[in-house]
Formats: C-alpha cells, sequence, structure tokens
C-alpha cells in the first residue's frame, strides 16, 4: 500500500528545482518533488528537460510511469508527445530512445522507486495505454452525483486498472460554480485522491487552489464543499482502489475568501505562510 503524507495542498512554483542522479528514471533532468512514499520510493513529481536533451537505450524503469506532458515536448522511440499528452507505461517498458529537442515540462507519477536500468525489460503491454492525445478526447458532460451539480464537472477518463479499479482522468469545472446557498456537504473516499491543478482556480477549506497547486489526500478524509469563480482544469488520480463518493449528513460552509489553510508534513511546514496568485511558470 502506498503510504505518503497528507499534502493539501502546495504551490509546486515555491517548490526547488533538483537535479536527477544516475540510477534514477530519466538522468541529467531535473525535478520537483511533490510527494513520495518513504518506504517503496512510490512517487509524483515534476520533470524538466532542457532543450536538446537526450538519452540512448536500451533501458527500462522497475515502476509503473504516468506521466502527462504539460509542456513542451518529448519524443520516445519516435513516438512524439506534444502538450496534453498522456501515457501509462508498464514496469519494464523498454526505452531504446528518448529526446526533446525544445525542452519538455512533465507531471510524472511512479508506483515504486523509478530505478533505471540499462537493458531490455518485460513489461505487461495489455495494461500499456502508450500515447492518448488527450485535446482530441470529448468530454464526458454526464452528471454522475447530484452533490456536485453545482460544480459543472467534465471529465476525460484517461485510465481505469480493469482489476483494482484505480483511475486517473482530467476534470473540468465550470465559472462562476459554487454550492448553493453558501454550504453544501461534505464528501471522503475509501480511496487516496490525488490532484495537480493545470489550469484556473478552486476553492475549498484549505484556501484558492491555483495552476500548480498539489494534493495528495489519504483515505476517509472529509474535504469540501468547493467552487470556483473561473474554472478549473486538473489531473486527478485514484489510487488504491475504486473511487466512491461518501457524503456527510452536516453541510459545511463555503466562501470564495477562504484563507490559505493548508495541511503540511514537517518537509513542508515552511509554506504554510505562503500563497500563490500568480501564473504557472514551472
Amino acid at each position: 500500500m502506498d503510504r505518503r503524507d497528507h499534502v493539501e495542498f502546495v504551490q509546486s512554483q515555491l517548490l526547488p528545482w533538483q537535479r536527477i542522479g544516475a540510477g534514477l528514471a530519466r538522468p541529467d533532468a531535473e525535478y520537483k518533488m511533490l510527494s513520495r512514499d518513504a518506504e517503496c520510493g512510490a512517487c509524483s513529481a515534476l520533470m524538466r528537460y532542457p532543450p536538446g536533451w537526450s538519452r540512448i537505450g536500451p533501458e527500462h524503469i522497475q515502476a509503473d510511469e504516468e506521466f502527462f506532458v504539460l509542456d513542451g515536448s518529448l519524443e520516445m522511440d519516435g513516438e512524439f508527445y506534444e502538450p496534453d499528452s498522456y501515457a501509462f507505461l508498464p514496469a519494464g517498458w523498454t526505452r531504446k530512445s528518448m529526446v526533446s529537442k525544445t525542452g519538455c515540462v512533465l507531471l510524472a507519477f511512479y508506483s515504486q522507486e523509478p530505478l533505471l536500468v540499462g537493458d531490455e525489460g518485460e513489461c505487461d503491454m495489455l495494461r500499456a495505454i502508450p500515447h492518448l492525445k488527450t485535446r482530441q478526447m470529448d468530454w464526458d458532460m454526464t452528471l454522475n452525483d447530484p452533490n456536485l451539480r453545482h460544480l459543472g464537472i467534465s471529465r476525460k477518463d484517461l485510465r481505469t486498472d480493469p482489476e483494482t479499479g484505480e483511475r486517473t482522468l482530467l476534470s473540468l469545472i465550470l465559472p462562476q460554480s459554487e454550492p448553493p446557498a453558501g454550504k453544501g456537504p461534505q464528501e471522503s473516499h475509501p480511496v487516496v485522491e490525488e490532484c495537480y491543478m493545470i489550469a484556473g482556480s478552486l476553492t475549498g477549506p484549505p484556501g484558492t487552489m491555483h495552476s500548480g497547486a498539489y494534493f495528495w489526500r489519504p483515505p476517509a478524509v472529509p474535504h469540501g464543499p468547493y467552487g470556483s469563480r473561473w474554472g478549473a482544469v486538473s489531473v486527478i488520480r485514484f489510487v488504491g482502489g475504486r473511487h466512491e463518493n461518501i457524503w456527510s449528513d452536516k453541510p459545511a460552509n463555503f466562501s470564495l475568501e477562504q484563507a490559505y489553510d493548508p495541511i503540511l508534513p514537517e518537509r513542508l511546514a515552511h509554506l504554510r505562510d505562503f500563497s500563490w496568485q500568480g501564473p504557472l511558470p514551472f
């Protein structure tokens, strides 16, 4: 089981870039660590590659890798990943060549310590999603929970594990959306919810998340209600099983003026007094 500290939430702009060393996935690039399991090494990170970055294989990573391209582009074995591209590559997926001519920033998720091995690997190809061009996908605007009607949520489903039910999706929240009468029930889930805000802003009890905001919320943590002045787009993952919404009986108050009141582990505690309202500079 993936056991990480509760992070809700941090603006990734305030985290430092660090150099990736030999032996880990995609060395000679930089990363910002968003969250990590200290025991198994499973982690979520922003990755940045300078223009002209390249790797020649064969090599593979001993972890499932899931990524979403935020800016720039990456080419892997002739497959061109432009902005908003998504992929899920099972542990052992062989990379023979990788290059970023223009530079690239992507959001990456690893199921365990992303150790790099310098030879061809073996993987379960049936689990692979080599490339989704998400801009070409349709939004699913079906209402799946009446308690979230005010948000007008639409989804693009990127991945659902047929065995565990784990799920990754793009979530769109409409502008000028807030709970009726300024209050609503809180929800919780039996699994982890992880989120990275790509665009817009979303307000809840911890404050207003802007582009670049990130949270890792353990199971059974009540949260909400939420609202947005000008809408929001996020990458959301449900980790550790199948997602469902469990609602409280007692309503909680909502305000778009909610002050930043995060839940942060010790390593991020120094950011408690910082807020962010600027654009995403990666």
